[in-house]
């Protein structure tokens, strides 16, 4: 019988007796198999959650930090229920699917079928999202690349604040450490290095420091913003890059996210020359397009020389569109389809092929297939997916262009 429905945020269905979760402390006491039950997914409480056959949530939606990573790790999750706290008990057996979002009391039976048919080669590059060091091993082999490795959660399995971590001099090797594990796996093929980017709400259960309060943490201080303005901690994870690239990793790259404007990207660079590295030389070097003044300025970017371009459609939506992602009642309004955005997007990979620059689309967009299918007919050079997501991606792909081909052809007949 369903009890409740909220938005399946992981594909997969799960059973297990529900676990009520208020605090980091019930968290550590998950036990395996569990049902994790939360009001809101803080994000040091994510490597606890490795241990939940499924989790639920009042709070959250699809593009939602917690909701990337349960997915990367496999785990179903139905986000933004608004009472699954209060109509779950404690003990209670359920059904968690993450594919339509519905709960059931109980254990449900469902066969499975794998409609996923041995590795498709495609033109356009299937790589992956990587927020977990150990996992890259599972998927290296089928993935083109990692498109964004995430290093927030190789911090936060520290449980302590990244400034204290810089003060005991220990942040540059917690980030080499896990960096090596994926370069390593993954060697030859590209692996780029997202720098630090977490809202300050999700920093506050960690020891070391205390974060200030905002409203809106999604449009607060994060990204390269807070870097530029923390300039020891940039250089700190531009010494573990140095680091890396001394110890003759090649197929390290390095990109810098949620750039409000021009001078920011410029400011980057200019630090990481100062620490070291030559930008373009050493390493490539790019940009995610995630606000509208970076796409409406896309071409003054291409100007700077980057090297390669990032399209992260979330945040591109949440600011065209002023609808916070992590919003539950304002979800009708996201839509990462919008002629709005896709319009940008476009404006985008046209001005990056007429440099050619190479440009690709990375996040939650990427799992998407109605998406994935327009980012391909518009001539991405990649879309970097979650892991659980690879193998089907490259097959839909394989699809996709299999029929542009065809048409192509029937136009030319």
């Amino acid at each position: 019988m369903q009890i409740l429905r909220g938005v399946g945020a992981g594909a997969g269905r799960r059973s297990g007796k529900v676990r009520i979760i208020r605090n980091l402390e019930d968290a550590c006491s998950l036990e395996w198999g569990e049902v994790a039950v939360f009001k809101k997914i803080a994000r040091d409480m994510l490597p606890e959650i490795k241990r939940a056959a499924a989790v639920i949530a009042d709070y959250g939606g699809l593009t939602s930090h917690a909701a990337i990573t349960l997915r990367e790790l496999g785990i179903p999750c139905v986000l933004g229920t608004e009472i699954a706290t209060r109509v779950l008990r404690e003990g209670m057996i359920v059904t968690v699917d993450g594919k339509t979002g519905n709960i059931y009391r109980g254990v449900m039976d469902w066969a499975s079928r794998d409609d996923v048919m041995g590795v498709h080669e495609t033109a356009t590059k299937v790589m992956v999202n990587l927020n977990f060091p150990w996992l890259a091993a599972r998927v290296a082999e089928f993935a083109d690349g990692v498109g964004s490795v995430r290093i927030e959660n190789m911090v936060i399995e520290t449980g302590k604040h990244p400034y204290l971590l810089l003060k005991e001099g220990e942040l540059s090797r917690v980030l080499e450490r896990g960096l090596e594990e994926i370069l390593e796996a993954f060697h030859p093929k590209p692996v780029c290095f997202r720098t630090f980017d977490i809202p300050t709400d999700e920093l506050t259960h960690l020891r070391g420091y205390t974060e200030p309060q905002e409203r809106n943490p999604f449009l607060g201080m994060r990204a390269i913003k807070r870097d530029l303005r923390d300039t020891e901690v940039l250089k700190a994870e531009f010494e573990a890059v140095s680091n890396l690239l001394d110890s003759g990793y090649s197929n390290l790259e390095l990109k810098f996210p949620f750039i409000r404007d021009i001078p920011e990207y410029v400011q980057a660079v200019e630090i990481l020359d100062e620490s070291g590295i030559r930008p373009h030389r050493d390493l490539r070097v790019g940009a995610s397009i995630e606000t509208p003044s970076m796409a409406l300025q896309i071409d003054e970017l291409l100007d700077e020389g980057v090297d390669f371009v990032s399209l992260g459609l979330s945040d591109l939506t949440m600011c065209s569109l002023a609808a916070d992602r992590r919003s539950t009642r304002v979800a009708g309004i996201f839509n990462l389809s919008h002629p709005a955005v896709l319009g940008m997007v476009e404006e985008v990979v046209v001005a990056c092929h007429e440099r050619c620059v190479e440009v690709y689309a990375a996040g939650y967009a990427a799992t998407n297939y109605v998406l994935v299918r327009k980012l391909v007919e518009m001539g991405v050079d990649a879309v970097s997916t979650s892991p659980d997501k690879v193998l089907r991606m490259r097959s839909f792909i394989a699809k996709v262009e299999d029929s542009l081909i065809l048409r192509a052809m029937g136009r030319n007949s």
